[in-house]
């Protein structure tokens, strides 16, 4: 298990799945939905193919009393619709959010249950009341 910073732990996972479900040099136009209390709930990027934005990737984002999922999905072209999502993050925060156990899920195709592919803590960095809570993971 990896100790990083919460932030960091975004943004990898956010950057990671873009770079491969994207080619690099493809520009990409990102748009969200949110929910009643201001929370993303849908984030889409739109890949420009040279003549107008097409639908490419989506992260759709539920919401626990202790943390959140983040679902990945690429779109589908030949059906015209996102297929089922391939990877799955969970972040569980600890009582005092200062730091947030992360889990991430893949899975080939969605007939197929998720698999484990990585754990880790993440905190902030400025947060030194997390480590009594961090020695007690296994």
């Amino acid at each position: 298990m990896k100790l990083i910073s919460i932030l960091t732990a975004a943004v990898l996972m956010c950057t990671s799945l873009t770079a491969n479900a994207a080619n690099n040099r493809t520009a990409l136009q990102h748009c969200y939905e949110h929910d009643v209390q201001g929370r993303v709930t849908t984030r889409t990027a739109y890949a420009w193919n040279g003549e107008d934005w097409q639908p490419a990737l989506r992260w759709t984002y539920s919401y626990a009393d202790n943390g959140y999922t983040v679902e990945f999905s690429r779109y589908d072209s030949r059906h015209h619709r996102f297929s089922e999502p391939t990877d799955k993050t969970v972040y569980a925060f600890t009582p005092d959010a200062t730091a947030a156990y992360i889990t991430f899920y893949t899975r080939n195709d969605s007939t197929v249950p998720y698999q484990i592919t990585d754990t880790l803590i993440a905190a902030y960095a400025d947060k030194t009341d997390v480590l009594p809570f961090i020695a007690k993971i296994p």
